[in-house]
């Protein structure tokens, strides 16, 4: 497979996410509920704004076997999905812009990359050492927007606290504070939903 020749953390992510799904193979499990390996990179085509195979109907909708759905005709198949998504997002799109790209690309690819990574593990064996620089990055964007739409959403007052990268508290003083602490990967994680795999401690105060 090619891959976007660029540095940026989106960059990098979308790297380690394509080769988590093609190591995982197209019917592995994901923490996507409904979804398995296929359907998360047929999500990931769409989302890049391939709209000459959106045309084309040629990318497979993510969930259909689950719905019981027969397979369509002149769909892509698993290594086409990879190939694609390895490759970048299409000239046109605005994530060809290296800025845009970190805005845009870098929790949602970490987060799904895990989703690939940690589903069914029952040890944390499977979780990487995540570079300093990555896991900086990771707290700077998920600091400035993730955290406070977590909050919100869970009616509480969050601390969430990662040694070494800061701390920042979001939720209206009236609500109940939680303080959540961990790296900044894991806490990401956690505000995502997916705090059955995130390795946090939670402390309601």
């Amino acid at each position: 497979m090619t891959s976007a020749a660029r540095t940026t953390t989106a960059a990098v992510e979308r790297a380690v996410l394509a080769r988590a799904l093609e190591e995982a193979g197209p019917e592995a499990p994901t923490l996507c509920a409904g979804w398995d390996a296929q359907d998360l990179a047929a999500h990931l085509v769409m989302r890049d704004g391939h709209l000459d195979l959106l045309a084309r109907r040629r990318i497979p909708t993510p969930g259909a076997h689950f719905r019981g759905e027969p397979p369509a005709e002149g769909v892509l198949d698993f290594s086409d999905l990879l190939e694609r998504f390895a490759a970048g997002a299409p000239r046109w799109s605005p994530a060809r812009i290296g800025s845009l790209d970190e805005a845009m690309n870098t929790l949602e690819f970490f987060v799904h990359a895990e989703d690939v990574l940690r589903a069914g593990a029952e040890t944390p064996s499977c979780r990487r050492d995540l570079d300093p620089a990555v896991e900086a990055r990771l707290w700077s964007f998920a600091a400035k927007t993730l955290f406070l739409a977590a909050a919100r959403s869970q009616h509480l007052r969050v601390a969430w606290v990662s040694p070494g990268f800061g701390a920042v508290t979001h939720g209206r003083r009236r609500d109940p504070l939680q303080i959540v602490e961990g790296a900044p990967g894991e806490l990401v994680l956690r505000a995502f939903g997916r705090g059955q795999v995130a390795d946090v401690t939670v402390r309601e105060v």
